[in-house]
């Protein structure tokens, strides 16, 4: 993922909101007064970091995926993008937004980010799609930019999206990509409804996606892998072992899941302790680094807290911790101690962390 854009204090108006399936909300907004150098970066793919609260009125940084983007004017560094936001019923800055977000409302904006964009895929003959929930919106992004571009004459790639939805009623969007689906010759859908007894019919497949269903998609160029983290994860190697030629590009929008203790078990006290300023942070057992840092003030950069920045790289120089999968960092990189913060969980006892690791 490329270094962010910095917004500063760059705000966006909600110039509409509607309803999608599946209890997602698709906002239109709308910037005045950027900088060229913003609006050069809103890009259908891209991910833009909006500042807003939760329901408890902590203000929070969330990234959302750019599904659309129309450029205004490049007089008054005007633009309009859309995102696509799905409740967690949590409580979650998400939810919040459902909530108080309407037309007319303004929010604050902090930078844009991300690397994968229909630019990344343009010229290659065959690309495969794989995505789970609300992970539709990348995918989303980039099929209309193919659309768009096809239509001016551009060769695009033979382009197959897998879905993964636990009923038909949770997808969104459905009547717009089952319309390409019937007008683009070079897209087709394929949709697995895991905890829905339906029949096979049209894109609509019964059960999840098996090893068969993959390699029935042929040999691609590159793959497209977004959803949850434990979706990106599973994916990721059924991608290595059916494609293995295949360049993968993947997103995760949620944090990989802390251990849970078995019945009878209470976390377990470790201790930190920070290179360079000495400081001992005491923590429990059971969050991530990111967290345990960000709970106590220490400042670490982070952006999308799911394995795939690696803007929390730090590096582990003693004591043990649960190292989840990420998505950015190589063998030889994790032989070496360094990790990202959003990924490692400390066990009890004392952990030797860098926070600037080539510092």
């Amino acid at each position: 993922m490329s270094a962010a854009l910095q917004a500063g204090s760059t705000l966006a108006r909600c110039a509409a909101a509607r309803a999608e399936a599946g209890g997602v909300m698709v906002y239109t907004l709308r910037v005045q007064g950027a900088s060229a150098q913003f609006l050069g970066g809103l890009r259908p793919g891209r991910h833009v970091a909006i500042e807003h609260a939760d329901a408890n009125g902590a203000v929070q940084q969330r990234l959302y995926s750019i599904t659309r983007y129309e450029p205004c004017s490049e007089h008054d560094g005007a633009g309009q993008f859309d995102i696509a936001v799905k409740s967690s019923g949590r409580g979650s800055v998400s939810d919040h937004m459902h909530a108080v977000l309407r037309a007319g409302s303004t929010l604050p904006l902090g930078h844009v980010a991300g690397d994968i964009t229909a630019d990344l895929v343009l010229g290659l003959d065959s690309l495969v799609m794989l995505a789970g929930g609300i992970g539709l919106t990348l995918p989303l992004a980039l099929l209309r930019e193919l659309d768009r571009l096809q239509q001016q004459g551009h060769r695009v790639p033979r382009t197959t999206l897998l879905l993964c939805f636990a009923r038909m009623a949770d997808i969104p969007f459905l009547q717009e990509l089952q319309q390409l689906c019937e007008t683009a010759p070079w897209f087709d859908l394929r949709i697995h409804i895991t905890r829905e007894d339906i029949a096979a019919h049209g894109p609509f497949v019964p059960g999840r996606p098996s090893q068969q269903s993959l390699l029935a998609l042929g040999q691609p160029q590159a793959v497209v892998i977004c959803g949850g983290h434990a979706f990106a994860q599973t994916f990721r190697e059924h991608a290595r072992a059916c494609f293995p030629g295949a360049i993968q590009h993947i997103e995760a929008f949620t944090p990989p899941a802390a251990s849970t203790a078995q019945p009878g078990e209470t976390a377990q006290a470790c201790q930190l302790q920070i290179a360079h300023s000495g400081q001992i942070v005491e923590a429990a057992s059971g969050k991530s680094l990111l967290e345990i840092l960000e709970g106590v003030g220490i400042a670490i950069r982070s952006q999308c807290r799911a394995g795939i920045c690696g803007s929390c790289r730090i590096r582990i120089t003693g004591g043990s911790s649960r190292l989840e999968a990420d998505f950015c960092l190589s063998d030889r990189e994790k032989e070496a101690g360094y990790a990202l913060a959003c990924c490692t969980f400390p066990s009890a006892g004392h952990i030797h962390v860098d926070l600037k690791p080539g510092a």
